[in-house]
């Protein structure tokens, strides 16, 4: 089981980060950076696979956000249109209560004081928050009064809610001190006495009532409502602003009826706040009811689902690079095992090419070799025959001249031999200053006597100022072999073969083989150098010389183009640097 795992792991192991590099396979590499097209393939697939999730989760939090705003402000505005209600419905019900009051007793039973205490303490019983009663003439003075506070005979006429009452059938004050020194809002009732003149019946409400009122509709600690006046100032206590009568910048026009939401930031924090004003049908209210809530509080529900979330996601973008990592780690090796065993067969077809190069020479130096041996066994049978007659060899001219025959035939003998072995033992990497016309002249040796038997005339034109080349001699050469050899296939006899070189600039030469033989058709020229392509009839042609050829040429940092017209002849065009450059000679 262990071995199993193993094994697996390293299948998905980078293979090619164990690669070593080999100088005879790197220039056949389809791909010569395996680490960055992993790397490439992991980035765009991670790129493929998570930018629809970002997207949607981007667009999911959006939503989120834009869902849970609306609620939030819409719970606010729910919350604010209920306490403006209750405080309303408070308000009213005293007003109310008092207006009946007035409406059924008469100015002379008001001013009893027993009647007066009476009619309160029923207030009290019936709907609480009423702390005191009186009773006011319109000159301010306070003709009746049943309370805890000793306000017998005060006189309010200077009083801005006195002026305020008379003005009005009813009115509500803001929340001040007055007399007694203690936080009361005063609700007035307008009436007539059996004179005609105006009296105004005065209770007091208690704060404390409001304000409990007001804390029912508390949703949590994160919520804080209270009241202002018109002028900003808290009418209640506030947690974000403080006690009673500090003044805020809390500030709305009066008069709007409706319930407005917006986010505000207070102490740099995100505050959802409601506000509306509080008014009933007899009479306006110097109220504005305020509602903030902490949008942080409100949102806690929602922050730990995304927290959640979060995690899910995240957990998921970790699973998905997991996968995505071994996926491409698997791809990439074998992409890297498939292209190294082609390298490695493209590299043993170089080399077959070479030799069979070698074959092909191997006609023109059996040519080269059988005329010398026919001098040294004609030579020397002649010598056999004159030893057969003469007793004494010492001094004879004749011996001696066939003799140095022998030598000669065995000394060209020898030089054809050095001329191949050196060809074929040109398969490593050797990068040296070559001479351009004598390797032309050591390949065009080996179709001497096929050109002379032939009747192909073979020119070669080569500038005396012709820079020598720095360069893998080996690989240059096989490029002369393979053109030179196709050249001699495809001439009949009595063409012509012309080897021009010129100097383009002081880093580039020109090479042009160009011969006169059959040509290559129009619609092969783009095929020529696809392996395995040949147009040489009877399977006579492995169709790898030019794609070799195409590739040495690449390999020297140059390049390579043909030019061909059928029936009338081929021209290849090799332009190479006069010195190789340095990150090619590996």
């Amino acid at each position: 089981m262990l071995k199993i795992f193993q094994d697996f792991l390293k299948r998905l192991w980078p293979e090619f980060y164990r690669h070593r590099t080999n100088v005879h396979l790197t220039s056949f590499y389809t791909f010569t950076n395996y680490r960055y097209l992993w790397f490439i393939s992991i980035s765009v697939l991670a790129a493929t696979a998570l930018a629809p999730i970002c997207i949607a989760t981007l667009i999911y939090y959006q939503l989120i956000e834009t869902s849970v705003d609306s609620d939030l402000n819409h719970r606010t505005k729910q919350l604010t249109v209920a306490a403006r209600s209750a405080v309303t419905f408070f308000m009213e019900e005293r007003l109310n209560a008092l207006t009946f009051t007035v409406n059924e007793n008469g100015y002379e039973q008001l001013t009893s004081n027993t009647r007066l205490a009476e009619i309160l303490k029923n207030l009290k019983l019936g709907f609480g928050g009423v702390t005191d009663l009186s009773v006011l003439d319109a000159d301010g003075n306070q003709v009746a009064y049943a309370g805890p506070f000793n306000l017998e005979g005060k006189n309010y006429k200077n009083q801005s809610w006195f002026e305020q009452s008379l003005k009005q059938t009813n009115y509500i004050s803001e929340v001040f001190t007055g007399y007694r020194d203690v936080p009361h809002i005063i609700i007035t009732v307008r009436s007539a006495k059996p004179d005609g003149s105006s009296f105004i019946l005065r209770a007091t409400l208690d704060t404390e009532r409001l304000m409990q009122t007001l804390s029912s509709y508390k949703t949590g600690d994160y919520a804080d409502i209270f009241l202002v006046n018109h002028e900003g100032t808290l009418q209640t206590p506030s947690i974000h602003y403080g006690s009673i009568f500090t003044p805020t910048n809390l500030i709305f026009p009066a008069g709007s009826d409706e319930s407005e939401v917006m986010e505000i930031i207070l102490d740099g924090k995100s505050i959802i706040s409601g506000h509306s004003s509080i008014s009933r049908d007899l009479t306006s209210t110097p109220f504005t009811l305020m509602v903030l809530k902490e949008k942080a509080g409100m949102m806690k529900f929602w922050q730990d689902m995304s927290f959640k979330f979060n995690w899910i996601m995240g957990a998921s973008v970790i699973v998905i690079l997991i996968v995505i990592t071994f996926a491409s780690t698997f791809m990439v090796n074998k992409l890297y095992r498939a292209d190294k065993a082609k390298a490695e067969t493209m590299m043993q077809m170089e080399q077959s090419q070479q030799l069979a190069s070698i074959g092909q020479l191997a006609a023109g130096v059996a040519h080269e070799i059988n005329n010398p041996l026919a001098v040294i066994n004609q030579t020397a049978g002649y010598m056999k025959d004159l030893f057969s007659f003469k007793d004494q060899a010492r001094n004879d001219d004749e011996i001696v001249e066939y003799i140095d025959s022998i030598l000669d035939a065995v000394d060209r003998c020898g030089t054809i031999t050095r001329q191949l072995l050196g060809f074929v033992r040109q398969f490593d990497v050797k990068i040296k200053k070559v001479n351009l016309q004598k390797l032309i002249s050591q390949v065009l040796s080996f179709h001497k006597k096929e050109a002379e038997y032939r009747r192909i005339h073979v020119t070669v034109s080569i500038p005396e100022s012709f820079p020598e080349l720095e360069t893998d001699s080996s690989k240059f050469q096989q490029v002369l072999v393979n053109l030179i050899n196709n050249a001699f296939q495809a001439v009949e006899e009595g063409n012509c073969l012309d080897i021009m070189a010129s100097q383009l600039s002081p880093d580039t030469i020109e090479l042009v083989i160009h011969d006169t033989g059959c040509g290559i058709p129009e619609e092969n020229l783009k095929k020529i150098h696809e392996p395995f392509f040949s147009t040489k009839k009877n399977g006579s042609g492995t169709g790898l010389g030019l794609s070799i050829t195409y590739g040495l040429v690449k390999k020297l940092g140059g390049r390579i183009s043909v030019q061909s017209t059928e029936g009338v002849g081929t021209s290849f065009t090799i332009h190479l640097p006069v010195k190789i450059n340095e990150g090619r000679k590996a």
